[in-house]
């Protein structure tokens, strides 16, 4: 009991000497060098909603919507979006930038990991450290940049560890000190929330921590469960939060997760071996796996779930024989992967049940859990006679390390990504689906209809081969084709309000603007922020002469994205044609100012500055215009003049 009372599991706060800076260096320059193809890497899948196409990231207004308005973002992670958004005002759209954050803060994750064994008293977290820093499985939360929030995540995770390990030890040792003990509270609580706010995966922290201190402990730390019990409820309405936006705002819906209770168990325990042998044999790594066939009807798909059955019960009554380590590492990492097995749906499971992301916090315990054995190994004298331990290490480090440098070259952009994946697994319809869209993107469009095509043939229900197919029949003016498509597209997905505003694009573009409206209206309904949807519903509207209606739509568009000079630039012109000339003026330098090439811009505006009697004005812009390549409409200069004369 007097173990228990004084916390001497708790190793004291570390110093932070030579010994330490040099190893800390080494781990760092190990991973630095390990990620050298990762730092020329540039966007791929789920970037562009994330950072090059997120609207949010461009003004104060869209900082204070990425905390305000849950839903305004593909999830409410509102510090991963800070970040983001930092990092867009600091270096722009320069890739590099946003892959050397990523990579600081995994090193910096595994020094933290390191802090955290030392202080628990575990055997070899160095070595457990650096394994985690370099381990092939990795390189994809750390490589992607859209992973940010694992990354992050993960920071907060273990610094609100630390700090409830702090407080643990204060309020046991030094109870009369209750402000610097219930400090250490707060700031665990604190980053706890940090760490939500970054990815819901840690809420598991309490768990967790319950699961460590009952492994160092004699008994159930049964006052810690009370303490804990803000954590639980913060992680409970978070997660909850995160399920439902998964569902309605990602739009995690659809047959693909039309899964019995008994389906999802299988695949829950197919997908935690699955998790442990690419932790012990790391190859291939494919940015996404084949895509289980799960039948209930089949014998042996019930083994791998059994296997788990069957092995927790055994370390729970093996406990006292062999120790609690074993089954505590077992149930962190379970426990920790259980979000990302199957029970609550998951976008990505759309394409396969497993991806490498999902183990970067869970495989932590296992990691741990392996070099504290091979350290009770190697502390035998034959073992050590020899350095065993470092020429082993060694081994495992440089081979990951290169393993990683490999794997690094393919987030070099999404053709060599989704080729990758292709070569891996040549049935992935997502794969050349992707691809197709990265080709599309470039101007390749046969190669892209070509990729279309085959990801089709892989599967005829992919709504998003047919949706990008239609785009490029949208391109060609094969309207029926198009519109064939698309509306199969709907049909199978009719909560995707991208295929309505596609079809829209056709509506209007063939003149059928009662179709295209209704069809902007629809996808609006089903997403209120999709600026491509107001801006074109605005421009119907002010064709229609309707400008109360497409003022409107314009300004909610520029709420959503303030620096589209589009959005401007047409509610410029509406306001001139309601003779509001200031305005429209106004509306006009704005739009000049982000887009400062726009020919037709340059020449609404002259219309507005020659309607306000602005000759001098109104003539520069029109030679700006005619400049650019824009060919000036006479007649309608002279009419804005004879009225101005008269």
């Amino acid at each position: 009991m007097s173990e228990l009372k004084t916390n001497k599991w708790l190793e004291p706060m570390i110093k932070f000497d030579s010994s330490f800076w040099i190893r800390a260096a080494f781990i760092a320059l190990l991973t630095l060098l390990a990620y050298a193809t990762v730092y020329h890497a540039g966007f791929i899948w789920d970037d562009d909603d994330y950072v090059t196409g997120n609207p949010y990231l461009r003004s104060f207004e869209g900082l204070t919507s990425i905390w305000l308005e849950p839903g305004a973002t593909p999830q409410y992670y509102p510090m991963v979006f800070t970040i983001f958004w930092l990092q867009y005002h600091l270096w722009g759209l320069d890739p590099i930038g946003f892959h050397l954050v990523n990579i600081f803060l995994h090193i910096g994750n595994a020094l933290l990991l390191w802090i955290c064994a030392r202080r628990l008293r575990i055997p070899g977290a160095f070595w457990a450290a650096a394994i985690f820093a370099v381990h092939p499985v990795q390189v994809e939360s750390v490589a992607w940049i859209t992973e940010l929030k694992n990354v992050l995540s993960t920071t907060f995770y273990f610094l609100a560890f630390i700090s409830y390990c702090r407080f643990s030890e204060l309020s046991i040792e030094e109870p009369g000190a209750g402000r610097r003990v219930w400090s250490s509270y707060g700031l665990a609580l604190f980053f706890f929330l940090f760490a939500l706010f970054s990815k819901t995966v840690a809420g598991s922290l309490p768990a967790a921590i319950l699961l460590v201190f009952w492994w160092r402990q004699d008994a159930f730390p049964w006052k810690d469960t009370v303490r804990l019990l803000p954590f639980f409820i913060l992680a409970a309405v978070l997660g909850k939060h995160t399920a439902h936006l998964e569902i309605h705002r990602v739009l995690a819906i659809g047959p693909e997760w039309d899964l019995s209770f008994m389906e999802r168990l299988l695949i829950a325990g197919r997908a935690v071996w699955f998790y442990l042998a690419k932790l012990f044999w790391p190859c291939p790594l494919i940015f996404s796996y084949p895509r289980w066939h799960i039948d209930s009807g089949q014998w042996w798909q019930y083994l791998f779930p059994a296997g788990i059955g069957l092995l927790l019960p055994a370390l729970w009554f093996s406990r006292k024989k062999i120790g609690k380590g074993p089954l505590v590492a077992a149930l962190f990492f379970v426990g920790t992967l259980f979000p990302a097995l199957g029970f609550f749906n998951v976008y990505p499971m759309r394409f396969s049940f497993v991806a490498d992301h999902f183990q970067y916090l869970a495989c932590v315990g296992i990691i741990v859990f392996f070099c504290a054995v091979l350290d009770h190994l190697f502390r035998k004298k034959s073992l050590q006679r020899y350095n065993a331990e470092v020429i082993f290490y060694a081994a495992i480090l440089l081979t990951f390390s290169f393993l990683v440098w490999q794997q690094g070259k393919i987030y070099k952009g999404s053709l060599e990504l989704f080729g990758d994946v292709i070569a891996k697994n040549p049935s992935s319809w997502m794969g050349y689906n992707n691809r197709g869209s990265e080709y599309f993107l470039q101007g390749k469009f046969n190669l892209a209809m070509a990729d279309f095509q085959k990801s089709l043939a892989l599967n005829p229900n992919n709504v998003d081969a047919l949706n990008n197919r239609a785009l490029i029949y949208l391109r060609n003016r094969d309207y029926d084709k198009a519109l064939s498509d698309l509306n199969k597209s709907i049909s199978v997905r009719p909560w995707r309000f991208d295929f309505y505003g596609n079809r829209s694009k056709i509506f209007w573009e063939t003149g059928r603007y009662d179709l295209a409206l209704a069809d902007c209206t629809k996808a609006l309904q089903l997403n209120a922020n999709y600026p491509e949807g107001y801006l074109r519903r605005g421009l119907i509207y002010g064709m229609r002469e309707d400008y109360v209606h497409a003022v409107e739509d314009f300004s909610q568009a520029l709420r959503i994205d303030p620096a589209d000079a589009d959005g401007y630039a047409n509610r410029g012109l509406v306001y001139y044609r309601q003779g509001l000339m200031r305005q429209a003026i106004n509306d006009f330098d704005r739009a000049l100012s982000i887009k400062p090439d726009s020919a037709p811009t340059y020449y609404n505006r002259g219309l507005a500055y020659g309607a306000a009697g602005w000759v001098d004005l109104a003539t520069a812009d029109f030679e700006r215009a005619r400049k650019l390549g824009y060919a000036l409409p006479v007649e309608e200069m002279q009419k804005v003049f004879a009225r101005r004369t008269k």
